[in-house]
């Protein structure tokens, strides 16, 4: 099979998957406003109010907030992905149930950040090493509430998929980028996305919601619907990658008469 009948037959799986999720569950679509807003008000109280109290500690500390909060995300995106529902019985166990794992690999995300600055203290060389993390570990959200993965399990597990699927996960990527940085005007940069030190939100837009709001309330919200949607296609995107190979594909596609 070549790559672009590969590429057609597992977007094209992705892309039915995901309207499926979102049919059925069209609420998600406000889902990342909702937790934007958390995660954006958490934040801004945070910065303001605790952490002068707490100083140098606030860096280990503000990563604990956020974590509940995108732990809560997760499992929205997990139920909708694995079990095409989603549910709010049990919604304050939404913040605990990734929160381990999300922490682990957010504390290593905050420890090479500032060994990148240390270590390296040239704008060239951060820039370069946040690039090549920002594509190797991508689908690090993925490994974790997809693929069970935390520590370093998340990372090695985000790199190994890449090292397969590079090519089809980062078009869309890209493709979500472009539009995000049309609609947000210069509030959203891909060069502040390139040096977060943190990938684990990607899935929330990880963009400064506070300051788009400023720009425009319909664009903000158009921004953060088209982010649930990327959410969701990502989620079904990395569960096909992750699940199959090309070989497998290509049967399943002559299978399916693609």
């Amino acid at each position: 099979m070549n790559f672009f009948k590969d590429l057609l037959l597992v977007y094209k799986q992705a892309f039915n998957e995901s309207l499926k999720n979102l049919k059925r569950n069209p609420i998600f679509i406000l889902m990342p406003i909702f937790y934007g807003v958390l995660y954006q008000v958490a934040i801004l109280a945070f910065t303001n109010y605790i952490a002068p109290l707490l100083g140098v500690l606030s860096g280990f500390v503000m990563p604990l907030m956020i974590s509940l909060i995108l732990s809560s995300y997760y499992s929205m995106l997990s139920d909708l992905i694995f079990y095409n529902r989603i549910s709010f019985k049990n919604f304050e166990g939404t913040f605990t149930a990734y929160f381990s794992s999300i922490y682990s690999v957010y504390f290593i995300f905050i420890l090479v950040s500032w060994l990148k600055t240390l270590l390296l203290n040239n704008f060239i060389f951060i820039l370069i090493i946040s690039i090549v993390m920002l594509i190797l570990f991508n689908p690090i959200a993925e490994s974790i509430y997809i693929g069970g993965e935390q520590y370093q399990g998340a990372f090695i597990h985000s790199f190994n998929f890449m090292k397969e699927n590079m090519s089809l996960w980062i078009l869309p990527f890209l493709l979500y980028l472009i539009l995000i940085r049309l609609l947000t005007f210069d509030s959203f940069g891909p060069l502040e996305f390139i040096l977060s030190s943190s990938l684990v939100d990607i899935v929330l837009g990880n963009f400064n919601l506070i300051f788009i709001l400023n720009k425009g309330t319909l664009f903000t919200i158009i921004a953060m619907v088209l982010t649930g949607i990327y959410a969701v296609f990502r989620g079904n995107l990395f569960k096909i990658l992750n699940n199959s190979t090309r070989r497998k594909r290509q049967f399943m596609g002559e299978f399916n008469d693609f």
